[in-house]
């Protein structure tokens, strides 16, 4: 399970290091023998698995135990937490961009800043962050058919 959560947080660092671009290859590849079925032949897991509880050791040997006897557990959480976490921003990100508030149900305060109430501000840091977001995206496509020609 972890190896989902790695493909992602691994492909957002790759962007910024080659050291990250080989681990989000290996996630990759583990996320798909996961996602049909098979065992993961990398030992990606293991490998973050050793590495947590090798860094936990000399701190709090107690929950290094614990981390390292329920890392399946844990993992399975961690990934369930990070897709509803993910689902829910893509659900606010939605509702700021479209209604202009994050929560359509909720109470708005309204501050201002900058000449700009907070709801104004947050539709514009939403929209700069999707503009990034598809310029990097853009940039990373044809950097890799460049490369690919």
């Amino acid at each position: 399970m972890i190896c989902i959560v790695a493909l992602f947080v691994f492909a957002v660092l790759g962007l910024f290091s080659a050291k990250y671009r080989i681990l989000a290859k290996e996630a990759f590849k583990c996320t798909f023998l996961k996602l049909t079925f098979k065992p993961c032949d990398t030992q990606l897991d293991q490998r973050i698995k050793s590495k947590l509880t090798s860094k936990l050791l000399p701190r709090a040997p107690a929950l290094a135990k614990f981390i390292y006897k329920n890392f399946d557990l844990l993992s399975t959480v961690f990934t369930l937490i990070f897709f509803a976490s993910t689902a829910y921003s893509a659900y606010s990100l939605f509702n700021l961009v479209t209604l202009g508030t994050c929560d359509p149900n909720g109470v708005c305060v309204i501050t201002t800043i900058a000449g700009l109430c907070s709801l104004e501000l947050e539709k514009y840091i939403a929209i700069a962050i999707v503009v990034v977001f598809v310029v990097a995206v853009a940039y990373l496509l044809m950097k890799k058919r460049k490369n690919g020609e």
